[in-house]
């Protein structure tokens, strides 16, 4: 959960809707609306479906700027950006998940034009559920699909004591005994990963504090995908999203660890592109936001 990524743009948000499409080139990817919740790195004007992928604590949009291309031309992939990191860097950050939620589903309507899944990864988990929850209640249109990566069911309290609370020092190697996933390039220079710690804070906090509700299980259909080395979240831990759908629910195991993407990202884009890409002759709903 606590990958930290490095700003993926500087300088001031780029404003405007999605038709406007303002385009930047950054690390060799065109972004669309990088300044703003949703973050388009290969925009796919014909994409028959997207795929919203939600980040771990701490983490960017620009975790998922490869998948954007790697996925093909019939699934457009969005990366959804919290404040408080990437060109958001001078939002405050959010540090509950309601609030999250409730900032990233004011905006959703705008992509109601085609039908879309959730992609939520460890943190991302949490946070993809319960917009889809959220969505349901206010009876808009609901992702086809929901897949979480390393993300520990929402019923389930971690094993570990809280750390959000903790001095900077404890908290960072806390975070990176746990999880991993801090680059070494960062977790060693003080300036830099100074600069990456109230959004890192503030996702442990929302994580931490959150508090499941019991709610109707989702008709969503549900795939969670574990890391077999992973230590932080067992594989047992993912079996537990079955109690979360009344819809089909799968589970996979991937090589690696709680980043296994890393190590295992064809297979995952691969196993997405599986359940989310049209098929041949395959109808699909269009939603009017």
């Amino acid at each position: 959960m606590g990958d930290i990524q490095a700003s993926e743009h500087d300088g001031a948000p780029l404003r405007g809707s999605p038709a406007a499409k303002p385009l930047v080139l950054t690390n060799g990817f065109y972004t669309v609306n990088c300044g703003s919740t949703f973050v388009v790195a290969t925009p796919q004007s014909t994409a028959a479906t997207r795929l919203f992928c939600f980040p771990h604590a701490g983490g960017g949009p620009v975790v998922f700027f490869e998948w954007s291309q790697r996925l093909g031309r019939e699934i457009e992939c969005v990366g959804i950006q919290y404040p408080g990191r990437g060109q958001r860097l001078r939002e405050e950050p959010l540090t509950t998940v309601c609030a999250i939620v409730d900032e990233i589903s004011h905006g959703l309507a705008q992509f109601f034009d085609k039908p879309f899944a959730f992609y939520g990864h460890s943190f991302g988990g949490i946070v993809a559920f319960e917009l889809a929850r959220q969505l349901r209640r206010k009876g808009m249109p609901e992702p086809d699909h929901l897949f979480v990566g390393a993300a520990r069911a929402p019923h389930l309290k971690g094993p570990h004591p809280p750390i959000h609370m903790l001095p900077e020092e404890e908290f960072v190697a806390n975070v990176q005994s746990r999880y991993g996933g801090i680059p070494a390039e960062i977790y060693r220079d003080p300036e830099v990963l100074k600069m990456f710690m109230p959004a890192m804070r503030a996702d442990f906090t929302a994580y931490e504090t959150y508090e499941f509700q019991v709610e109707d299980p989702l008709k969503v259909p549900i795939t969670a995908f574990a890391g077999e080395e992973d230590r932080a979240v067992k594989p047992a831990c993912l079996s537990e999203w079955a109690f979360h759908t009344v819809g089909a629910f799968d589970m996979k195991v991937l090589p690696g660890g709680h980043f296994f993407p890393t190590k295992s990202a064809t297979d995952l884009i691969q196993a997405l592109q599986r359940q989310i890409a049209p098929r041949p002759n395959e109808q699909r709903s269009m939603f009017v936001g």
